[in-house]
C-alpha cells in the first residue's frame, strides 16, 4: 500500500499535488463534479477509504468512473509497476498477458494519447509551472502499461483491408501517416531549444508504421506531407549521427521510429515511395 494519509507531511504534499491533478481533470472534460470528488478521495486517502468500485454479490466488479485503468496508473502514489499492476487487478479480473504486459487496450490508452496530443506545446497546470505535464510526469509509464507493443490488431487499417476497400484504405492510411509526420516534424523544428520531455508522441509511431504497411497508393496527395517527410528524415539522420547534441526525447523518438520501420517488413512499394524523400533529406544534411 503506497498511501500514507496518517502521515501529515505526506498528506500535505499530496494535497498540493492535487491542485495540479484537478486542473488536468478539468481540462479533460470527462468527469462530473461528483466524479472528481470520488477521484480526490481516492487520490488523497487511497482505496481503503474510496475503492472507486463496487462489487456485486456474484463478485462482478463495477468501476465508479470511466477509464479507471488510466486513472489508477496516473494517480497511484508511486512509479512502482508491480504495485500499480496489483491495483489494476482491483478494476479488472484479468489485466496481464502471460508475458506480463497489460491487456485491454480500452483502459485509457486512447485517452492518454489524445490528451498528450492536446499537450503538444506544454500543459499549463494550476501551478503555472511550464515544466509540468498533463499527467504529472506519468506519461511514459501510462504509455508503457496501457499501449500494446503492436497495434496491428487494434488498428482500423486492418478493417479496411479485410473489406478490400482499397480507396478508403489508402485515404485513411495517408491521413493517419500525415498526422503523425506533420506533428513530429513541427515538434522537432519548433521545440529544439525547449522541448517538453513528457511529450510521448513517439507512442503514436506504431500507428504510423501500420498506416505505411497498408498504404496502397502510388504517391502521397498532400504537398505538406511531402515537405515534412524531408524535414522528418533529415531530423532522424541528425539525431542518429550526433545523439549527444540533441534532447533525449527527440533521440528516443527517432530511435523508436527507426526500430519500428526496420522491423515492419514494409512492402517494396512503400520503400520506393519513401526513397525520394529520404534521399532529399540526406542531400540537404550532407
Amino acid at each position: 500500500m503506497s498511501w500514507y494519509p496518517d502521515d501529515k507531511e505526506w498528506l500535505t504534499k499530496r494535497k498540493a499535488q492535487w491542485k495540479e491533478v484537478k486542473e488536468s481533470l478539468k481540462e479533460m472534460s470527462l468527469y462530473s463534479p461528483q466524479d472528481i470528488k470520488l477521484i480526490k478521495e481516492y487520490f488523497l486517502y487511497g482505496p481503503d477509504k474510496e475503492p472507486m468500485r463496487t462489487v456485486n454479490n456474484d463478485g462482478g466488479i463495477k468501476r465508479k468512473i470511466s477509464y479507471m485503468g488510466m486513472v489508477s496508473i496516473w494517480l497511484y502514489p508511486s512509479f512502482d509497476k508491480e504495485d500499480i499492476i496489483e491495483e489494476l487487478h482491483n478494476f479488472r479480473s484479468t489485466v496481464q498477458n502471460q508475458d506480463g504486459s497489460i491487456i485491454q487496450y480500452d483502459t485509457g490508452a486512447n485517452r492518454v494519447l489524445e490528451f498528450c496530443e492536446d499537450d503538444f506545446e506544454t500543459h499549463k497546470s494550476a501551478t503555472g509551472d511550464s515544466d509540468t505535464s498533463f499527467f504529472q510526469g506519468k506519461e511514459q509509464l501510462l504509455a508503457e502499461l496501457l499501449l500494446p507493443d503492436s497495434v496491428e490488431e487494434e488498428s482500423r487499417f486492418g478493417y479496411h483491408y479485410d473489406i478490400k476497400d482499397f480507396d478508403g484504405l489508402s485515404e485513411e492510411c495517408e491521413r493517419s501517416f500525415r498526422f503523425v509526420i506533420n506533428r513530429l516534424s513541427l515538434y522537432f523544428s519548433r521545440y529544439m531549444e525547449n522541448p517538453n520531455p513528457n511529450y510521448i508522441y513517439r507512442y503514436r509511431l506504431s500507428y504510423c508504421i501500420s498506416a505505411l504497411k497498408h498504404f496502397k497508393g502510388s504517391e502521397f496527395r498532400s504537398q505538406l506531407l511531402k515537405e515534412n517527410l524531408v524535414t522528418f528524415f533529415a531530423a532522424l539522420d541528425k539525431f542518429t549521427v550526433s545523439p549527444d547534441k540533441y534532447p533525449q526525447c527527440f533521440v528516443e523518438t527517432a530511435q523508436e521510429f527507426t526500430r519500428l520501420f526496420n522491423e515492419a517488413d514494409l512492402p517494396d512499394s512503400v520503400h520506393a515511395l519513401l526513397a525520394p524523400y529520404i534521399k532529399a533529406a540526406k542531400e540537404g544534411t550532407a
